[in-house]
């Protein structure tokens, strides 16, 4: 039996009460987020002697090995250590800053599988001279012993001393709460990365000599997406807000986030809000120029739009666009089939992008729903001759509407074997027979309840 539903149905019981349950929200669950992220950031500190360098870490739990709490006094059932040792080595290889720190973590259960707890979020500061260092980030898991070592991320620390206009480095951070005259800032802290449709911007700060012109900022931002082809993206303006005083690290338990300490009237703090809801995941790069009367400033910075929860299904666009027949017309397929490999990329994010219930951000809650069930529908009911889940009955209304509230299974020995689906807020049942008895059921009935 066919059945096919149109985009229009598919939003449909898209939009249904249990909403709540899917996965618009870039779930943790299916996230393939490093374990360990940490990005270096170099700051002024307004004494030109020394500068700030701040090391944020994001670390995944499910990193650490836990064990039973055997305190006399437990305040949790499991618990993990962790040692975090970070350092800074100069041009010489010679360590000009050190600091180790205890990661205690607990939990009242042991993580089961697919449990994907809050990250372990924090912050490292030095006070170091201007110059070139190597970061060393150095992580142990005490109860493994196992440890991850890297010491390859580079930073330079400007010199404040240098004539004309100085910049320190470029933070992605979050959108503030109030995007006009922001006094708090949380940084992104996915090592040089923000996520699909996170919106946001970048800080810096900014020494100027006293009595200058007015400073002009203006910001350009291209970007190579990700996928087949070569699509590309570009935005330019030159919305800034500027703020007195330098960034300095709130004091708090968990997470990180900035707050405005009162400088020199030299040093500015500069927000720049950047259309990053908008941006598809790609690589993108930010040019940046400063401007006050005579003086030029020119910086440009580099970052990842990430989409770690991206259906895997997603992945092969030619299965990717095969699965739209259950939703699409055929001359839709023709379209997304044709011509080259950038053109048959922008059919695709143009079809998806139409069918957007937000046209506000480039995450597709639609789109990606459709494909969490194509991946669904492919790990479930795929043979093991065939990857092919999603083309099965089964795939099929799976993917259209959702998982059913009830599904029974009969196995009687002188009968095929009989799947009913029943979605009581659709008022519908689905009959599957698997006539061979091979495991490939067949749709024979859909009912009205």
């Amino acid at each position: 039996m066919k059945l096919k539903v149109a985009v229009g149905m598919f939003l449909v019981v898209l939009g249904n009460p249990l909403k709540a349950q899917m996965r618009f929200e870039q779930s943790e669950s299916r996230s393939k987020n490093p374990a360990i992220s940490y990005e270096a950031v170099a700051l002024f500190s307004g004494d030109s002697s020394k500068q700030l360098v701040s090391i944020h870490y994001r670390i995944s739990q499910n990193y650490f090995i836990f064990v039973r709490n055997e305190s006399t006094a437990p305040k949790a059932e499991y618990i993990a250590r962790g040692e975090l040792a970070v350092e800074l080595l100069n041009d010489r290889k010679i360590s000009a800053a050190r600091e180790i720190r205890q990661l205690p973590i607990s939990r009242t259960s042991l993580p089961k599988e697919g449990d994907h707890p809050p990250s372990i979020q924090g912050i490292i500061s030095f006070s170091v001279p201007p110059g070139n260092y190597t970061v060393v980030f150095d992580l142990d898991d005490r109860e493994s012993g196992r440890s991850f070592m890297e010491k390859t991320k580079k930073i330079k620390v400007p010199d404040s001393k240098q004539s004309g206009v100085q910049v320190s480095d470029v933070m992605l951070v979050q959108s503030p709460a109030t995007a006009t005259a922001p006094s708090v800032f949380v940084p992104t802290n996915r090592d040089a990365s923000s996520l699909l449709g996170e919106g946001g911007g970048v800080v810096t700060e900014i020494l100027r000599p006293v009595g200058m012109d007015t400073l002009v900022v203006h910001w350009k931002l291209h970007g190579m997406l990700d996928g087949s082809g070569a699509r590309t993206q570009h935005f330019a303006d030159s919305t800034y807000s500027s703020l007195n005083g330098l960034l300095s690290v709130m004091p708090q338990q968990e997470g990180i986030s900035y707050d405005l300490k009162p400088a020199g009237e030299s040093w500015k703090t500069i927000f720049i809000p950047l259309p990053l809801q908008k941006l598809e995941p790609g690589v993108f790069t930010l040019e940046i120029d400063y401007r006050c009367g005579l003086m030029k400033k020119q910086q440009q910075n580099q970052f990842h739009v990430s989409w770690p929860a991206r259906p895997f299904s997603l992945l092969d666009q030619d299965l990717a666009v095969d699965a739209l027949r259950h939703i699409a017309k055929e001359s839709e397929i023709d379209v997304l089939l044709s011509g080259g490999a950038t053109r048959r990329a922008e059919a695709f994010s143009r079809f998806w992008r139409e069918r957007s219930k937000d046209t506000t951000t480039a995450y597709n809650e639609v789109m990606a729903e459709f494909y969490y069930r194509v991946d669904d529908a492919l790990r479930r009911f795929s043979t093991a001759r065939e990857n092919d889940g999603y083309k099965t009955d089964r795939g099929r209304i799976y993917i259209l509407y959702g998982p059913p509230q009830k599904s029974e299974r009969s196995l009687q020995p002188n009968s095929a074997p009989t799947e009913i689906w029943t979605y009581d807020r659709l008022h519908r049942r689905f009959i599957f027979i698997d006539a061979g008895k091979n495991g490939n059921y067949v749709l024979s009935q859909s009912e009205n309840l």
